[in-house]
């Protein structure tokens, strides 16, 4: 775990890069394999920056700032959003397709408000941890 926590900044960047140049590439293939290609790797890319997070939220060694919790507040929205969405075809829910709309608007403005969040409190927290390895190495 404490290697994962160790190396999540460049984690992140690899796999925001990764998704950068997909959704790039999807723009000058004729194909729609990169479209897909792409669609996977946003998960992806979600699934990493919320699951470290998590992990970050409820680990004492990091300091639940507000950046933190304001991240923690908005990805969960977006999380239960999308799995109510998700429900509401399974169930065939009619009335949440009102709602269904403003909430698809929501994740487009939120997703890259997130993935930018999480990387500046990866950057934030790796700048943290050399400032308190300069202090010990002082001493």
């Amino acid at each position: 775990m404490k290697t994962l926590l160790k190396h999540e900044f460049k984690i992140q960047i690899v796999t925001v890069l990764i998704f950068v140049v997909t959704f790039v590439k999807s723009f000058y293939s004729e194909n729609g394999i990169f479209s897909q290609i792409m669609i996977v790797e946003f998960f992806v890319l979600a699934i990493v920056q919320y699951t470290l997070n998590i992990i970050k939220f409820f680990n004492d060694d990091f300091i639940n700032d507000d950046s933190r919790k304001l991240y923690m507040f908005l990805s969960i929205f977006v999380v239960v959003g999308f799995l109510s969405w998700r429900l509401a075809f399974v169930f065939d829910w009619s009335d949440f397709e009102n709602f269904s709309g403003m909430l698809a608007l929501t994740w487009i403005f939120l997703t890259p408000f997130l993935i930018f969040q999480s990387l500046y409190i990866s950057w934030s927290d790796s700048e943290k941890k050399i400032e308190k390895q300069d202090e010990i190495s002082q001493k």
